[in-house]
């Protein structure tokens, strides 16, 4: 199975906080094997209940818990956006969704710095200002 947006970040996170594995199943009483199978994208994310365990003993910020929350339901995103989403706080749920459906032509893919600056200005101009 492919690596999974949510997968990548919830790794991201638990080795930002230097948790293994186990430090972080034992702490959210969910089974590391299972949280490994997640962050390899084996398994789609978790239910809320242990969403909200996890993000808890993760010491999320409320803009990850926003930007992880919203992986759990948003397959397509490339996981180098969900990270660049991750530590930029303009990139909102609401951004990155927009960011997520551009179209590239030709070979060379924007930057996810890129993609979030052009699906901010979309929003200015769905948002009419």
């Amino acid at each position: 199975m492919a690596e999974s947006a949510f997968g990548v970040v919830l790794r991201e996170l638990r080795e930002g906080r230097q948790l293994s594995l186990r430090d972080l199943g034992a702490l959210a009483e969910v089974d590391h094997a299972y949280i490994a199978k997640i962050e390899r994208g084996d398994k789609e994310p978790p239910p809320e209940e242990t969403f909200t365990r996890l993000a808890r003993h993760l010491k999320a910020t409320a803009h990850q818990v926003a930007v992880l929350r919203f992986l759990r339901t948003s397959n397509a995103i490339d996981p180098a956006l969900a990270l660049y989403a991750l530590t930029n706080t303009e990139a909102t749920p609401d951004i990155l969704a927009i960011a997520a459906t551009v179209v590239h032509r030709g070979a060379a893919r924007p930057s996810p710095a890129d993609l979030i600056e052009r699906a901010r200005r979309a929003k200015r101009i769905m948002d009419g200002r």
